[in-house]
Order: structure tokens, then sequence, then C-alpha cells
């Protein structure tokens, strides 16, 4: 969530001040009312601004969520997952959002959202299965997954101001989009579905439910 505020706090001020760089004047709080004023990071500069050019439509979809992204013609059929990094020069923000946190962040993300989907599955009784559902998120999160491509990349030369509104720390922030074909994606998940399951006691009616929540599995995700 912290990183979507981010993403929607840079979105907006792209749209809205991207040709303006003088610096917010304090506001003092009205007489008799106890009110904390936010001063939102204004954009100095961004990918576009050398050619007038607004944000790309992923990157405005991506406000509303993943499965949004997932639904715009260029990404139907691919997996999505946004990452975002903040840095002191462009350069090392890129080379750390493409290198460090992406690897992080999706395995992250695929544990958020196979949990997720375990949750919303119409399985009967999940106790029967809940240490393998448990098992099946721990080593999604912890797995490197194979195929993820840097689809597109955006960045923003940041002020950020002091809850006082005078001017603090100057920082780039990069947002990648990576994507990954869904076929593959769902080849890597099987086998953690069914590795998780080899590790579970024998019994007829705890394979009865681990089978319903497999075949269910797809029909969240």
């Amino acid at each position: 969530m912290k990183k979507f505020i981010g993403i929607l706090m840079v979105a907006l001020a792209v749209v809205a001040v991207a040709s303006c760089v003088s610096e917010p004047e304090p506001k003092d709080d009205p007489v008799g009312r106890d009110m904390t004023v936010a001063y939102p990071p204004k954009i100095l500069e961004h990918r576009g601004t050398a050619w007038g050019a607004n944000p790309p439509q992923w990157l405005m979809e991506a406000l509303k969520g993943y499965k949004y992204v997932e639904k715009m013609p260029d990404y139907q059929g691919k997996f999505v997952v946004i990452v975002e990094q903040d840095g002191d020069s462009r350069e090392g923000a890129e080379l750390a959002a493409a290198r460090l946190d992406a690897i992080t962040r999706i395995s992250t993300l695929m544990g958020v959202r196979v949990k997720d989907t375990f949750a919303g599955a119409q399985v009967g009784d999940k106790d029967k299965i809940e240490t393998y559902m448990e098992r099946v998120v721990k080593i999604a999160s912890e797995t490197k997954f194979s195929g993820f491509m840097m689809e597109d990349s955006w960045w923003t030369y940041l002020q950020t101001y002091t809850p006082e509104g005078k001017p603090d720390t100057r920082t780039y922030r990069v947002i990648q989009l990576w994507t990954i074909d869904k076929d593959m994606l769902t080849q890597q998940l099987d086998m953690i579905l069914k590795g998780a399951a080899a590790d579970e006691p024998k019994t007829p009616e705890k394979e009865r439910a681990i089978e319903a929540v497999q075949n269910a599995f797809y029909e969240g995700f």
C-alpha cells in the first residue's frame, strides 16, 4: 500500500504540476483549528519533461491495482509487478530497482497474491489444508521466478518538503513495469502447488481437499 501511495503522489504531481517548479509557501492553520498541512513532493523533472509527454497509461492504471494493468490490451495474458525505488542518482535508482528490488518485490508479491487466492477459493473446510496453504505461500514468497521482463520504466526527480513546508531533500524515483507470460508463470506455480502437496501427510480426506484447492486456485489468480 505504501508503494501505491508513493506512485499516486508522483503521478498526480506529474499531471498537475510538472511544469511548475516554484516552492509552496507554508500555510498557517485557521484560528481555532488543529490541522496538519501535507506538503507532497514536487516534480522538478521527469522522463517526459523534454518532450512534453505525460506518464504512460500503465502507470495511471496501476494506481487502481495490478489487475487493471493486466486488463490493458498490451498486457493481457501477462502477470504484472510494479517496482519502485528511490535514489540520489537516476542511474543508481534504476540499477537498484532492476537488480535488487525487482527480485524481492516479485517474490513478495507472489506470496501475497497466492495467499489472497487461497483466501478467496471456495473449497469447503480449509482447516484440513491450512498447513498446505501456508507452505505454498512461504515457498512462493521465497522463490526466484524466471521469465520476468521489464516492459517499461518511468522516472521523476522530486523535491520533498518538511511538515512545515520547507524544502527538504531531492531524490530520483524510478517506477518499473515487470511482466511474465501467465502460461510460464503457471508452470512454475504448478510445481510449487504439487511440491508442497507431496510433503503433506497422506489421508484420502486431505488429498481430496488439496485437489479441490488446486483446481480452484487459478480461478482467482
